[in-house]
């Protein structure tokens, strides 16, 4: 069974704070050195939600440029509007 609560320490690295992970934290997040997390804070500055941000394949940012290339008019003209 999976845990999902638990504890984080607040520590200062450098220049920088942070809060740690667990390896379990990591796993369940799939996350690796580098991963991109967005960051929303509460009005009340008592909660923070993380979410990993989604990443695009190299094939899809492959066809995404072909595509914009072969309709280079057309999004101009979308652009403009």
């Amino acid at each position: 069974m999976l845990k999902l609560t638990g504890n984080s320490k607040f520590f200062k690295a450098g220049n920088s704070f942070g809060l740690r992970l667990t390896k379990s934290d990591q796993e369940i997040l799939q996350a690796k050195p580098g991963d991109e997390f967005e960051k929303t804070i509460s009005p009340d500055g008592q909660t923070i939600t993380f979410r990993k941000k989604q990443t695009v394949s190299s094939n899809t940012q492959n066809m995404i440029k072909q595509l914009f290339n072969e309709n280079k008019e057309l999004m101009e003209r979308l652009k403009e509007e």
